[in-house]
């Protein structure tokens, strides 16, 4: 009986923005996604005016449709809000 072998998914690694200040090496490098996936970076900004990316979080990657529909809901609720306030 053999295994069944899943086809491998394609990794790419994404870099993490440099920070302004060069000084210390980022907390976050680098990471390694799938095709489908995506990375939004948490930036940290410090007192004296600075931001460095702390972290990350991985989410799938949005579909032209799915992009069309979400403008589409903040177009009506951008709507909605407008017509509240004239009355």
């Amino acid at each position: 009986m053999g295994q069944g072998k899943q086809p491998e998914s394609k990794k790419r690694t994404v870099y993490a923005p440099q920070s302004e200040c060069c000084s210390k090496p980022p907390a976050v490098i680098s990471v390694e996604l799938d095709e489908d996936e995506d990375v939004e970076w948490t930036w940290t900004h410090t007192s004296d005016g600075k931001s460095v990316v702390t972290g990350y979080a991985i989410t799938k990657k949005r579909t032209n449709k799915s992009r069309k529909r979400q403008q589409e809901s903040v177009s009506r609720r951008r709507t909605g809000k407008r017509q509240k306030r004239e009355r």
